[in-house]
């Protein structure tokens, strides 16, 4: 059995070992192990210990390269990361859709400003998204047969750098079963907030199961 001690030890010359007779030199070696290699404590971990710990913090769904299953990211060390990837609305979403959500934003980056990188970023942060229609060029004005009375029934024909975003949730996903409405669409909005191009307004038609359902108001 290796004693505490002996890893250290092993690798001086031997003209040093053979002269630890008295265990001395071991025993100085034993401290310098415990803070450099494995302490035994899983509170206190050594430094190699904490060094190879650290592939686990950048991995929010527990597994590697290859899809093998390790240690993952911690709950609080969450934070962090979304920060780090830089999803401002973190805040909204529990730690395991935050894990999902860290774990896909990235290869999104490179569309963001862009319809399809609304629509997929809808898509990660929200389960059960049946359906998500965006129109850039939404109808305003006073249109027979489409203007409501008091609502949209301007006399005006074009809202530049506006646009129109319909997003259909079916009723049995978790978020429409078990969330309050209006928490939900504080979360949709928050995350249409985040990924739209910061000169644009828009209009959001939050629908949960059938066009009967509810539906959020204009922004």
């Amino acid at each position: 059995m290796t004693e505490r001690g002996d890893r250290l030890l092993h690798s001086l010359p031997t003209i040093y070992r053979a002269a630890d007779q008295s265990g001395q030199l071991r025993a100085l070696l034993a401290a310098f192990e415990e803070i450099l290699l494995e302490s035994g404590d899983p509170k206190a971990p050594g430094i190699a210990q904490q060094i190879d710990a650290m592939p686990a913090l950048l991995a929010p769904l527990g597994l590697d390269a290859e899809g093998h299953a390790h240690a993952r990211t911690p709950d609080r060390f969450l934070p962090w990361l979304a920060q780090w990837v830089a999803f401002e609305p973190y805040r909204l979403f529990s730690a395991d859709r935050l894990r999902t959500i860290i774990a896909g934003i990235v290869p999104l980056y490179g569309r963001r400003g862009t319809r399809q990188y609304l629509k997929a970023l809808v898509r990660l942060c929200f389960d059960g998204v049946d359906e998500i229609r965006i129109d850039e060029n939404p109808v305003h004005g006073f249109t027979i047969g489409l203007a409501r009375l008091g609502e949209d029934s301007i006399l005006v024909r074009e809202a530049p750098f506006r646009f129109r975003i319909e997003v259909v949730i079916r009723e049995e996903a978790s978020d429409a079963t078990h969330e309050p409405w209006q928490a939900l669409e504080q979360r949709v909005r928050a995350v249409v907030d985040f990924a739209k191009p910061a000169h644009t307004a828009y209009e959001l038609v939050l629908t949960r199961g059938t066009p009967n359902a509810k539906e959020a108001a204009t922004s």
